[in-house]
């Protein structure tokens, strides 16, 4: 059925006898000696100071040979973002390096924001530091945020899917890695202006009859956490898939997943009755113009919607929602942001957009089998639709773009239920 769950006979459970897994190879990393890295970071400068990451302070480093990276030093209680975590928790901050240290040295993707080294100090763990690539671009909670020229629909349909790739490859991974602090502070922008998925000092490899992972009780980041991930049995791959619906929900509305300036301050007790309601226009962001396709305002408020199901085994599996974001990417047009100085990174060949009356008609079309007990809404479409069906699946999201010949925008759903 498509889910993964660690505490499964076997880690991986798949719908597709086909599927094919990444398995973990050793990853070449350096070791670095302490002093190295002081000398890369001046010392440690405020001046080079980054930020402050999960468990540390992060600063930018000049290696001797001239390449940029960033450098995560441990330090007690300097996480900026409420986390939630037992304190019997072996995750402590000195232990989320190591852990993090043990999950990417068997791992590395494009997607990932990759370890580069880390210094070897076993009597000090003060000195223990991390080195991971250096990514130019800041976080995507800082470009949905706190930049006054916020990204538009192109770009941030884009790093979706870019991140939904990034968890696709942990799911995929044998054994499964699961992240469990998926959030957009945790999705780093490189040069390219690309998403990459780091910090990994919660995240966990799904290895049958593992002690440490059946002893490690729940914990994650206020607002993106499963409500349903209370003990450690209940942690499975779809705790992943809730908080990147968090994420997604973020991504449309420009709104964090907990702000107390609204009431309700939490982006799922506000957005999924409005979605319900098939009020679309009402959750995304109101700094940049919606979507110009309703086909595409519905799909993205619905992949969101699916994915923080109360019920983790109807959430949408990553892989199915790469597919689904994949589709949209095809068809929402890539403009240069302005929030960047080089907008010749940004330049894409833009897919026409199809004709809104005649594709909104055929879509409502599709939908006007009416469920039992469901209810038809006015939505912002203009047009009669039936969100409550569209979000308990069941069939293709959209039907064939009538733009373009050969190309579709379909993303199927008959087994995300």
């Amino acid at each position: 059925m498509g889910y993964l769950s660690c505490k499964a006979e076997s880690s991986v459970s798949v719908s597709d006898s086909k599927k094919t897994h990444h398995k973990e190879k050793p990853v070449k990393v350096q070791e670095f000696s302490y002093s190295d890295l002081e000398a890369a970071t001046n010392g440690f400068s405020d001046q080079k100071l980054l930020g402050r990451g999960s468990h540390g302070l992060v600063y930018k480093g000049v290696l001797r040979n001239g390449r940029l990276v960033a450098v995560k030093k441990s330090s007690r209680g300097s996480s900026s973002t409420p986390r939630l975590s037992s304190s019997s928790s072996p995750f402590d901050n000195c232990n989320e390096v190591e852990n993090e240290i043990d999950i990417l040295s068997k791992l590395q993707s494009p997607r990932l924001v990759n370890l580069v080294g880390f210094t070897t100090d076993d009597h000090d763990h003060d000195r223990r530091l991390l080195v991971v690539e250096f990514m130019a671009n800041g976080t995507l909670y800082d470009a949905l945020h706190a930049d006054s020229r916020p990204p538009g629909w192109g770009r941030r349909v884009k790093m979706a899917l870019q991140t939904a790739k990034a968890i696709e490859t942990l799911h995929s991974s044998t054994p499964p890695v699961i992240h469990r602090d998926i959030k957009s502070a945790n999705v780093l922008i490189d040069r390219n202006l690309n998403a990459r998925l780091g910090d990994f000092g919660l995240a966990l490899r799904c290895q049958d009859n593992d002690f440490r992972l059946r002893s490690t009780p729940p914990a994650g980041t206020m607002g993106y956490l499963d409500p349903g991930y209370i003990t450690p049995d209940n942690l499975s791959t779809k705790t992943d898939v809730f908080s990147f619906g968090i994420l997604l929900l973020e991504i449309i509305s420009g709104r964090k997943a907990i702000d107390v300036a609204y009431s309700p301050p939490s982006i799922v007790d506000w957005a999924i009755p409005l979605i319900r309601r098939g009020k679309l226009m009402a959750i995304f962001d109101p700094r940049i113009h919606p979507p110009k396709d309703p086909l595409v305002r519905k799909q993205l408020a619905v992949v969101a919607a699916k994915c923080v199901r109360s019920c983790r085994e109807r959430r949408p599996s990553m892989k199915e929602i790469v597919e689904c974001l994949g589709e949209l990417s095809k068809v929402v047009p890539l403009h240069s942001w302005n929030g960047f100085a080089n907008p010749c990174l940004m330049v894409e060949t833009t897919v026409g957009l199809r004709k809104v009356g005649e594709e909104a008609q055929s879509f409502d079309a599709k939908f006007s089998k009416p469920l039992r007990n469901s209810r038809r809404v006015y939505s912002d479409l203009g047009s009669r639709s039936n969100l409550m069906e569209l979000m308990a699946g069941g069939d293709d999201f959209v039907p064939k773009s009538s733009s373009q010949k050969g190309s579709s925008l379909r993303c199927k759903t008959g087994n995300l239920v």
